[in-house]
Parts: C-alpha cells; sequence; structure tokens
C-alpha cells in the first residue's frame, strides 16, 4: 500500500511535466527521482523514468529545457527492451545510443525508413564510439505489440505531436547539446 501511494504521488508530480498520451505504465519509483538538476541553459536531456510501455520497453524521458527551464517533457524509448543490456558502443547491437554529450542538428532530414516517422533529427556525437546515424525521431510503432515498438538505438517520441513541438523548439532556439544520462 505504501509503495503504491508513493508511486501515484511521484507520478503526480511529473503529470503537470508530460504530454499525457494515455499509455498504460509501470513504475519504480526509486528511479523516477533520477538526476532532476537542470543540466544546461538551452539543451535536451534524456533521463531514464523508471517506467515501461505495455510492450516492456523503457521509457526514458526527453527534457528540454531553454534559458535554464524545463519547457517539455517528452516520454521517449531507446533501442528495445531485449537491447538495453547490449553494448552501446558497438554498431549493429540496436542497444540504447551511448550515455554522454551531443551536438543536435538545427534541422531534420527525411527518414530513410518506415519506423523513423519520416523526419529525422540528426544527433552527433562528441566522443568515440562505434555507433552511428544516431538521431531523435518519432516511433510510429510506440507501444502497439506489432514488433516494432521501441529503436535501433535512436530515440524514439511516443508521438508525431511531440516530435512536431520538439522540431519547433530546434528549429526556433537552435540548442547545441543533447546529453544522453540514461546508465
Amino acid at each position: 500500500m505504501a509503495r503504491w501511494l508513493f508511486s501515484s504521488l511521484v507520478l503526480g508530480l511529473f503529470s503537470p511535466l508530460m504530454i499525457s498520451n494515455n499509455v498504460a505504465i509501470s513504475a519504480e519509483p526509486q528511479q523516477i527521482a533520477y538526476n532532476m538538476a537542470r543540466p544546461c541553459n538551452t539543451c535536451l536531456h534524456l533521463v531514464p523514468s523508471g517506467m515501461t510501455n505495455q510492450q516492456k520497453n523503457p521509457i526514458y524521458l526527453l527534457r528540454v529545457y531553454h534559458q535554464g527551464q524545463l519547457l517539455y517533457t517528452f516520454e521517449t524509448v531507446a533501442g528495445r527492451h531485449f537491447t538495453q543490456t547490449r553494448n552501446r558502443d558497438q554498431a549493429g547491437t540496436e542497444a540504447p545510443l551511448p550515455d554522454g554529450n551531443y551536438t543536435i542538428s538545427s534541422h531534420s532530414v527525411p527518414g530513410t525508413l518506415v519506423e523513423v516517422g519520416g523526419r529525422f533529427l540528426p544527433v552527433y556525437p562528441q566522443f568515440s564510439t562505434g555507433r552511428s546515424a544516431l538521431g531523435i525521431h518519432y516511433d510510429p510503432s510506440y507501444n502497439k505489440d506489432n514488433g516494432e515498438d521501441g529503436t535501433a538505438g535512436c530515440i524514439g517520441l511516443s508521438s508525431r505531436s511531440h516530435f512536431a513541438t520538439l522540431l519547433s523548439f530546434v528549429e526556433t532556439y537552435k540548442p547545441q547539446l543533447l546529453i544522453v544520462d540514461i546508465q
């Protein structure tokens, strides 16, 4: 009972920040408060939520900051539930992108795969890794039981409208930094 009450209270704190998408989620409250500090003036910051979607994929929170203020928090996925423990620096593993700092392209490009949802926002690691072609996009299979929920390592937003909001922010404010801090 106490754990359920704590989870409800913590999730209630997040609800004003998250754009609702009516997704059933489960939570581990000890992970939800992970890394709440403001990481920068204007940037994107990816952190774990401690939750999973109905397809068992971990939900990560993409926090969007401008002038030190949190503007948006989006539900995202990176990789799939069965790729979470694979080598995140090795090409072909489809694991979530490695932790670290990335520069963000100022413009999206057309997606080359259906599962990229039409547009793709490239990000570039500022460290040595075997991974390439990483970015942020809409995941058209988010929380669908079609075997495609999740990504091959990119950050996949849960809805097309969330991605449109993010693209508008990037094109307007030109943030230079994505901080991935999920492990």
